[in-house]
């Protein structure tokens, strides 16, 4: 499970914590968490959406404090599409950090992974009006800094 599933995990938490360390730790502790509560749960057909919502859920709730600057390693695995692109360009780089984590979230479910916004609720914990507000302020923000002046 953890082969199957650890670079999707890894690209999710990356886009959303920007640092590969935190990404790594994410995993670490979504690996941890779904070994604990695999018990509980019971065995999934497919476990990956279990281990998304985890995944997300967890970023999403990491310390407020943690701030870091984009891109700190040199090299970006090209299964990390978001963060791919934002690193070649410096401009949606820049735009893309100033996002919330919440906003890169789910910019990165629906737009780079194709989950459908309904799903991007259930996998976020939220409803899909709050998921539809954060995508729109998300692009909103986006079109702006993308913006040639």
């Amino acid at each position: 499970m953890v082969r199957l599933h650890s670079r999707r995990l890894f690209a999710i938490a990356y886009a959303i914590l920007r640092d590969p360390a935190d990404a790594d730790d994410a995993i670490q502790e979504v690996m941890f968490r779904a070994w604990r509560a695999w018990e509980k749960t019971g065995e999934h057909a497919d476990p990956g959406p279990w281990l998304t919502r985890i995944c997300v859920n967890w970023c999403l709730s990491r310390r407020a404090s943690l701030r870091i600057g984009w891109g700190r390693t040199a090299t970006l695995d090209a299964t990390i599409p978001a963060a791919h692109a934002a690193a070649e360009d410096p401009q949606l780089a820049a735009a893309y950090a100033r996002l919330t984590r919440r906003q890169r979230a789910v910019v990165l479910l629906h737009y780079q992974l194709g989950y459908s916004l309904d799903e991007c609720a259930e996998l976020m914990g939220c409803r899909p009006g709050t998921v539809r507000s954060h995508l729109g302020r998300a692009l909103a923000k986006l079109r702006e800094e993308m913006r040639d002046d």
